[in-house]
């Protein structure tokens, strides 16, 4: 827990107290102590200590005593706790414990160091408030369990105990009320003062102010609910009443503060004057009230009147029936008449003026409705405007202000229903004698009042309203509706509006029009009501007589303004009374399905013939905007058949076909199209004009181009008919999609200069192009490529081909080409960030943000299958042309991004408006730009300085440090443990990472973005730190992140390793491991990690994997391990794990080529299980070994296929992420998709008529793609595993290989190693990807051994590697046999056979240990191992094959060191040594054969066959198997010998000679031995050596003088001609080749002589 009373702790308990309230605290236990530990905070309040001369001396002194911490303070901090002292008013000790505190922000955020104070200050004071409203709100609600209520209610009457001075609670609140007004007077003077004007000059300067005066408001705010609650609980006396009038007769201003006071005063007038309190106290007070003063008049003689009017409201209560009153008889009737005079008297001092400014003020104001706005401006005369510097208010005084006015509603219902009848009674007086004199409408406003009240509140509504049949409120609805006069039927419709805001609402009020409302017992059935007969009467002949006036000629678009009515007789107030009726009709359709229904089906009232008629006659815009918005609300839930319906009557109204005395075109001839499309053209040009009917007009055309209700999710219907328009134009519907685009988006909404009224323009427009855009299914096009189901078949439109031309994507991604749409599209996104930071998240402002950056990233998602496919295929059609979009300039749309590179600041800066679903959509689409090449990759040229830098780079210029603050106060916010994922904070952490991943990887050897706001200085190709940066002062966002990954927890108590803390330190460690991987950052990177320790700790704090560890809840033994979130917990465990040991690796390498013995001695330890702290404690942990425990669970077994019957022929490769690799995971949305298309296609195929048969095909969909979620999980744990292990083997390979190990250490560490892995290498063979890391490591360790150093001739170390190395060799001897054709992970077993052979060979000699390796290993292998040998030496791959060479020249070795004949008998039985022989015939046609780049392959190869050779002929035995083989004799075939070397030999290669010369003394060799182990004896080899030696005399010669030096040698190496020479030598030795020639020669000239004689 942070420091206590600080600034985080407190917010920490707000959290808390948030999570009770909404039933999500994780731990209650927690929220206790945190409550005690701020109790006094509680009881202090707001109290402050004023600057103090005493405290302003100890300051100076240069000392800071801060909760037993002293520091020693210099004299530039000294005079910023002054300033801050001055700012505040406030203890110079406490300013500067305030400003010590608000140190540590000032370099994260970049804001001077007292700004920072303020912000604290204010902050701390809001939460300390905010914290104290939840516990009284908390210990007041009902729904609280009734314990925590009790236990709440302690703690508030502890904090609520009179202190000392001994103050009620109340009235603390009361004066901190009124030191804020004061506060925010000296800061309007501050502003206003000449002292101030050159201050203003600094930005931060304004904003500190206005921050301060926001903050101000708000606490006051919440003081106010506060007071509300206390008075509630009776924490309160008379006085505080009589505090609270008096505050309110002085307020000379309709502002917040005033606002603020009205919950507190209502909650007195029932407190002190309701029937709960005491009659004769309100008896007291209510004389009080009515008492003349004309020395404290009321500065605001309407509030002073609301006041009176909510007064007598309550306290008339005590008059009522069910009274207890008491009050005599005799006064009864005289004090109802003077109530009823005092009242009447409050009224026309504005009272209902005023309260109905209260209900309708605290609303947010950034909604547009015009049609209410009028109605309110009808009915108020005397209206206060509230001040321009108002603040918003928040939720909950909205919420307390509403309950209040609820209870002020039935009071005077209930209370004063004499005075209620007499209003309406004199309004029909005053209309009877004056018709045309306007009056005051009180009853209207108060019908609109109670509108407010309950607007947007159902709950309310229906408790208060239609659960409540006998209750006052529905009594007061049906008397509200009988015989009203026009003006009160529109309020009526209004409230009617506002009590119906759910389904069960909207329908309880369409049975109340339908005349079948609950009825009150005993009481006479409502007559000449409102009904739904009656407004269809109405609106009948009311549209009818402005269908009368004269048409306007066809063409001629429609007037804007409200119409000439010289012809037509109706009330005044008709259209008011029109637009109230249609917003009712829309409210009821909008929420219950049943009036809906109501309405479409109604046998004669034809509502869409009707509302289009009335939008082609002579009306007012904002009542024909009315009717589109009526309209819109018939196609709420919207089926087939009624959108289909709409858009034809749509299509025929924009064509003419509903204007006065028109007929539809009955051909299709070219004058009639062309009429038409004028028609259409005209109508769609008059309703671009203002801002109603464009708005409401393009709301209407979203509706209908939104999915039917009953679409399955697949979006594969068109949303109008496929023939709409045919008869005049190609069908679809472009010319709307024009308009809105064209006309609306790109054009009008520009121009509006009313920003609410720009909002919702661009908003009603955003909204129709997501759509268009969103419900475009690009998939359908892969399926009918990729898979085996006919989409033509299977989707809802007739085929593909129609879906693709018609569907409104294609024409909305053509406009987003166009250069002012573009335009337009990035205004929406370009908003200044203070103004979205202070508008409400609802806000039109907000909403259109959001949906401006969405659409955005759904063109970037949409554009290569609109440009690779869906463009293209639209051209191939013959008899398809549309008109193109004008001025479609861009190529792509990254080029259009290149001209608005505002957006990249602009969303970095939206990061910081602390809206989450704004921060993360702009996190969002900043990934996806800064994912793009084109914008992210500098120009290959350019011309001026500047040119080739990264564009997005170069946006950033002026905001990146700002940006980047925003970013690490985000990534430094504390977690919430109560909502975990699902909190805001985490999602926003999440989506910054991902965001900087996927920058990073764009661009991986280039500056980015992401390297500019992680705290680089970024060059052209290059980066670096600023030496005054925040980098290089340790608060950038890197180690923010930095941080982060190495102090976040990743357990949980409850349910073991947590999946969303495994996830957030994940992705902060592939961060670090794209900057530190990275050329370019990875020496700044790593220095900077080195100097954090970050070795150390990632090490020491490492979790190790236990049996009984559970992964978000489960273990891994569990049968639903796989298919539950805990898989892919441990999968993102594995790749964190596999990061951390990347990271070791690196730094250990790095060290190591560093040449820092004493840190690369630290790492060493650390990495075997001790850590030496800085204070030279030595802290024990586990090893490198122990983090190979993710191998010791078993959970990779794949999930069983379901049995498939009707799903089993279709093919699901489409769905893979990789669809050309099987081993890759499924996406499964489009495996959903597929698997609905293939229902669809059954259904179409009428296979599934059965109800068994659906059900049976749902369940084996349903149990398909659980199998796939599934076989994903076990794949993504399989690969993860594999990663893990690959980082650790490369880990210790680099200990392996950079240790300074001693012989014993070394073996001892190659023990511990195999100990390690030996388990698993032995049973693990099947998976192929872990073995073959595991043979790497084991081939790495037995190579590293030194077989003749002492430590094997130890007798018990001797013994222990002994032991382990045999049963490597005999794991090795069993993968051979077994593994089949995976040729890299048998050739490593090879390797590691031959190493310990060939190693053991070497040591055979000591006793004790060749006993265990004789030959009878071999034998008892078996001889099968020799044929898998053989075979893979003969035939295998390349690298297999002589690896297997080498292991059977190794055997033979060994046989002959044993005497043992078992090898070459082995050999000799496979006839593999006449096969190698027979090999030797084709050496020089396969050289000559072979590729430049092959040829050092096949060359090994050879030499590997030859030293086989060479150990067979080595023995007796063999050199006769090889011999009888006909080895001279394949060696003369070859022609190796007979080759000049001078012309040329058969290899090809720079070195090509020499290795002829090699390979020639390689075949000597075995020619020497072969003859030598058949001994001096053996006349008949001896005779075989010399013919060969005979008959390549002229070889053996040209060796020979080159090895004396004569000759050409270039391109030799003497070391190979002196090999060859001394074997041939040794060769003509052995068989006395020279004696015998010497001989023969003599024989021969005897021979000679004789004859001659």
């Amino acid at each position: 827990m942070a420091e206590l009373n600080s600034l985080e702790s407190l917010q920490a308990l707000y959290s808390d107290l948030v999570a009770l309230s909404e039933k999500q605290l994780s731990s209650i236990e927690r929220l206790a102590a945190e409550l005690d530990a701020h109790r006094r905070d509680f009881k202090n309040l707001l109290d402050k200590k004023p600057r103090n001369e005493q405290s302003r001396k100890s300051l100076a002194t240069g000392k800071l005593d801060v909760s037993g911490d002293e520091y020693t303070i210099n004299a530039e901090f000294q005079q910023g706790a002054l300033q801050l002292a001055d700012e505040l008013d406030l203890d110079e000790l406490d300013a500067a414990s305030v400003f010590l505190e608000a140190q540590r922000d000032t370099d994260a955020s970049g804001q001077p160091a007292l700004t920072n104070s303020v912000v604290r200050f204010h902050q701390r004071r809001k939460c300390v408030l905010d914290c104290l409203r939840m516990i009284v709100q908390l210990s007041a609600d009902i729904n609280q369990d009734d314990q925590l209520r009790a236990d709440l209610r302690a703690i508030l009457d502890d904090i609520v105990q009179p202190g000392v001075p001994p103050l009620r609670y109340t009235q603390r609140c009361l004066s901190s009320m009124t030191d804020i007004k004061l506060w925010l007077q000296r800061l309007a003077e501050k502003l206003s003062g000449a002292s101030v004007l050159e201050r203003l000059q600094h930005v931060e300067v304004l904003q500190m102010m206005e921050y301060q005066r926001v903050s101000l408001i708000k606490q006051h705010e919440s003081l106010a609910v506060i007071l509300v609650y206390l008075v509630k609980e009776s924490h309160s006396v008379a006085a505080d009443f009589d505090q609270v009038l008096e505050t309110m007769r002085r307020a000379d201003k309709y502002d917040n503060l005033l606002l603020h006071y009205f919950p507190p005063l209502a909650t007195f007038i029932s407190r002190f004057g309701g029937v709960d309190g005491n009659i004769t106290d309100a008896r007291a007070l209510n004389a009080r009230v009515f008492q003349q003063d004309d020395d404290k008049p009321w500065t605001l003689p309407y509030v002073h009147a609301a006041f009176r009017a909510w007064w007598l409201a309550e306290y008339s209560g005590w008059y009522g029936e069910n009274s207890e009153s008491n009050i005599p008889d005799n006064q009864v009737q005289p004090e109802a008449a003077q109530r009823a005079q005092q009242f009447e008297t409050a009224l026309k001092d504005g009272a209902f003026d005023f309260i109905l400014s209260l209900s309708a003020d605290v609303k947010p104001v950034e909604w547009y409705d015009p049609a209410r706005l009028g109605l309110r401006q009808y009915l108020q005369r005397k209206a206060p405007v509230l001040a321009s510097d108002s603040v918003s208010f928040s939720d909950f005084f909205q919420e307390v202000l509403m309950e209040l006015l609820e209870t002020f509603v039935e009071s005077f219902i209930t209370n004063l229903p004499d005075a209620l009848r007499k209003l309406r009674q004199d309004e029909d007086e005053q209309r009877q004698l004056s018709p045309n004199h306007e009056h005051d409408p009180d009853l209207e406003k108060f019908v609109v009042i109670i509108s407010y009240a309950y607007d947007g509140r159902p709950k309310a509504a229906l408790e208060g309203f239609w659960d409540a049949p006998d209750g006052a409120l529905i009594g007061f609805v049906q008397w509200t509706s009988k015989r009203a006069s026009t003006p009160l039927i529109s309020a009526f419709c209004e409230m009617l509006q506002a009590i119906s805001a759910d389904e069960e609402c909207a329908t309880a009020a369409h049975h109340f029009l339908l005349d079948e409302g609950a009825q009150p017992t005993g009481k006479i059935r409502r007559t000449t009501s409102l009904t739904w007969n009656q407004i269809f009467k109405e609106l009948t002949f009311y549209s009818s007589q402005l269908r009368d006036v004269p048409a306007l000629p066809q063409g001629q678009t429609y007037r804007v303004g409200k119409p000439q009515t010289d012809h037509v007789e109706r009330e005044p107030d008709s259209e008011i009374l029109l637009e109230c009726y249609l917003r009712l009709i829309t409210r009821l359709c909008s929420g219950s399905t049943e009036a809906r229904t109501f309405l479409a089906q109604h046998q004669s009232f034809h509502i869409t013939d009707l509302l289009f008629q009335l939008a082609s006659s002579a009306i007012a815009s904002r009542l024909r905007a009315c009717a589109f918005t009526t309209l819109r609300s018939l196609l709420t839930q919207k089926s087939k058949e009624a959108g289909e319906y709409l858009w034809t009557a749509l299509d025929l109204w924009i064509s003419g076909g509903f204007s006065p005395g028109s007929t539809m075109p009955k051909t299709s001839s070219s004058s009639s199209t062309t009429t038409t499309a004028a028609s259409m053209g005209a109508i769609l040009k008059g309703l671009a004009s203002g801002f109603e009917e464009p708005n409401a007009f393009v709301q209407l055309l979203h509706a209908l181009v939104l999915p039917y209700h009953d679409d399955s999710g697949l979006c594969d219907d068109l949303p109008f008919p496929e023939n709409l328009g045919i008869s005049t134009r190609q069908p679809g519907i472009d010319p709307y999609i024009d308009f809105v685009l064209g006309q609306i988006f790109g054009h009008r909404a520009p121009e509006q200069t009313e920003p609410a009224q720009l909002r919702l323009l661009q908003l009603s427009c955003l909204d129709f192009i997501a759509t268009c855009l969103d419900t475009f299914n690009e998939d359908l096009v892969i399926f009918a490529s990729q898979s085996n189901v006919v989409v033509d078949a299977a989707i809802r439109a007739s085929n593909l081909q129609n879906y693709v031309l018609l569907h409104p994507f294609s024409r909305v991604m053509e406009w987003m080409f166009n250069d002012k749409i573009m335009d337009a599209l990035f205004a929406t996104v370009h908003q200044d960030p203070a103004e979205v930071h202070r508008v409400n998240p609802e806000s039109p402002l907000m909403l259109c943000l959001l949906r401006g950056i969405h659409v955005i990233s759904s063109i970037l998602d949409l554009q290569p299958t609109y440009l690779d496919i869906i463009r293209p295929l639209i051209k191939s059609v013959p008899n398809y042309r549309r008109i193109p979009v004008s001025n479609a300039l861009f190529g792509c749309f990254e080029d259009g991004v290149l001209n608005h590179l505002s957006i990249f600041s602009d969303l970095g800066r939206y990061c910081g408006t602390g809206y989450s679903k704004l921060v993360l959509s702009s996190l969002k689409l900043l990934e996806k730009l800064s994912a793009s090449l084109k914008l992210s990759s500098s120009p290959s040229s350019g011309l001026g300085r500047g040119s080739d830098r990264n564009k997005a780079l170069a946006a950033l210029d002026d905001d990146a440090e700002t940006i980047s603050k925003i970013l690490l106060c985000e990534i430094d916010s504390p977690l919430d443990n109560n909502q975990g994922p699902e909190s805001d904070t985490y999602i926003i952490k999440i989506q910054i990472l991902d965001f900087l991943n996927a920058c990073l990887r764009t661009a991986p050897g280039r500056p980015t973005i992401a390297h500019l706001l992680l705290g680089f200085r970024c060059d052209n190709d290059s980066l670096s730190v600023d030496p005054d940066g925040p980098f290089s002062r340790s608060v950038s966002l890197f180690h923010s992140i930095l941080d982060m990954v190495l102090n976040t927890p990743i357990s949980q108590d409850d349910v073991g390793i947590s999946s969303w803390l495994v996830s957030l330190s994940y992705k902060g460690m592939q961060v670090l491991r794209e900057l530190w991987s990275s050329p370019i950052s990875s020496l700044i990177t790593m220095a900077e990690m080195q100097a954090n320790d970050t070795f150390f700790l990632l090490f020491a704090r490492e979790t190790i994997i236990k049996p009984e560890v559970l992964w978000q809840g489960l273990n891994v033994t569990d049968p639903a391990f796989t298919s539950s979130p805990s898989a892919s917990c441990l999968s993102e465990f594995l790749g964190r794990r596999s990061l951390v040991l990347q990271y070791l690796s690196a730094e250990l390498r790095q060290v190591a080529r560093s040449h820092s013995p004493s840190l690369k001695q630290r790492m060493f330890e650390t990495l075997l299980g001790s850590t030496t702290l800085d204070d030279g404690e030595k802290v024990e942990h586990a090893t490198v070994f122990d983090l190979f425990d993710f191998m010791e669970n078993e959970f990779t077994a794949p999930p069983t296929p379901p049995q498939l019957t009707w799903f089993k022929h279709i093919d699901v490769h489409a769905c893979l992420d990789r669809d050309e690799d099987l081993s890759s995971s499924y996406d499964l949305t489009k495996a959903e998709e597929l698997l609905l298309l293939h229902c669809a296609e059954l259904t179409h195929a009428r296979r599934l008529e059965n109800e068994q048969d659906k059900n049976n095909v749902n369940a084996e969909a349903q149990g398909l793609l659980q199998f796939m979620a599934q076989d994903n999980q076990v794949k993504v744990l399989n690969a993860s595993r594999v990663k893990v292990l690959r980082s650790w083997v490369q880990l210790t390979l680099l200990m392996v290989e950079s240790g300074d190990f001693d012989s014993t250490a070394r073996i001892s560490f190659v023990l511990r190693s195999l100990q390690t892995i030996m388990p698993r290498t032995e049973s693990g063979l099947e998976a192929v990807s872990e073995a073959l890391e595991l043979a790497r490591l084991a081939k790495a360790l037995i190579f590293s051994l030194d077989f003749g150093s002492d430590s094997f001739k130890q007798g018990d170390i001797g013994d222990l590697v002994s032991d382990r190395l045999f049963h490597l060799f005999q794991v090795s001897l069993r993968a051979i046999i077994t593994l089949g054709a995976k040729v890299e992970l048998k050739a490593l077993y090879y390797d590691i056979s031959y190493r310990y052979l060939s190693g053991m060979s070497d040591v055979s000699g000591i006793s004790g240990i060749h006993r265990r390796h004789s030959i009878q290993t071999i034998k008892t292998a078996g001889e099968r191992f020799i044929e898998v040998v053989c075979d893979d030496a003969h035939a295998g791959e390349p690298v297999c094959r002589i690896a297997a060479l080498l292991v059977l020249g190794a055997l033979v070795k060994m046989g002959r060191q044993e005497n043992s004949k078992y090898m070459i008998e082995a050999l000799a039985r496979l006839n593999f040594i006449g096969i190698l022989v027979d090999t030797i015939q084709h050496i020089s046609t396969d050289l000559r054969e072979t590729s430049v780049e092959d040829i050092d392959m096949q060359l090994s190869y050879c030499h590997a066959k030859l030293s086989l050779l060479l150990q067979i002929s080595q023995t007796r035995l063999g050199a006769v198997a090889i011999l009888n083989s006909g080895l001279l004799h394949s060696i003369k075939v070859s022609g190796l010998f007979a080759t000049d070397a001078d012309l040329g030999v058969d290899i090809e290669g720079p070195d090509a000679v020499n290795q002829h010369y090699r390979l020639l003394a390689a075949v000597m060799r075995v020619i020497c031995a072969a003859v030598l182990s058949r001994g001096s004896q053996n006349q008949q080899t001896l005779e075989q050596g010399r013919k060969f030696l005979s008959e390549n005399r002229l070889s053996i010669l040209a060796v020979l003088k080159k090895s004396a030096g004569l000759g050409n040698t270039s391109g030799m190496s003497q070391q190979s001609i002196d090999d060859l020479a001394d074997s041939f030598t040794l060769l003509m030795s052995v068989t006395e080749f020279l004696e015998f020639e010497e001989q023969t020669h003599q024989k021969k000239q005897a021979k000679v002589y004789t004859a001659f004689t």
